[in-house]
């Protein structure tokens, strides 16, 4: 069983990388530590001026959801806590939000919530459900848009 938290960061060539997690079990996706993690943000995400925050958006490409009515936009680091944005479509509306990174990745299904009014001005709350499929799948897309950002000059050489 490979070690993703071992692979991600060992002297190998990026194209033996991507192969490496496009290869993952879904077990093996749910083994990437929140420590990988924030390596990865803090390696490859953009600083916000003036603090030490990072935000580490995921190329819309490689942006992964729950196949239903979210996508998963990329990580926040804010005062040293770890946060996923998620992106909601609705019927009528849209919107981003914030969610904590253990809240999100903990075991089993994230079930979230949004409340918003109507046209109407009556409350109504709406859903959106990951499973642990939809998460090993997210966390897939950041290890690749880890690698694909990061040995960006390297990959483009060998097309």
């Amino acid at each position: 069983m490979i070690n993703v938290n071992i692979e991600l960061f060992k002297r190998t060539t990026p194209v033996k990388k991507i192969e490496i997690i496009e290869n993952l079990t879904q077990t093996e996706l749910g083994r990437v530590t929140e420590e990988t993690i924030l390596k990865i943000v803090k390696e490859t995400g953009r600083r916000r001026k003036g603090t030490r925050d990072y935000e580490f958006y995921i190329n819309p490409d490689r942006r992964k959801g729950n196949n239903w009515n979210s996508v998963v936009e990329g990580l926040w680091l804010y005062k040293g806590k770890l946060s996923v944005m998620v992106y909601v479509q609705f019927d009528n509306t849209d919107t981003s939000l914030i969610v904590p990174f253990q809240y999100f990745f903990k075991k089993g299904d994230f079930r979230g919530t949004v409340k918003r009014d109507d046209h109407y001005g009556n409350p109504q709350t709406h859903y959106y459900v990951y499973d642990e499929k939809d998460k090993a799948e997210v966390l897939r897309s950041f290890c690749l848009e880890y690698v694909n950002t990061k040995y960006k000059s390297k990959l483009n050489t060998n097309n």
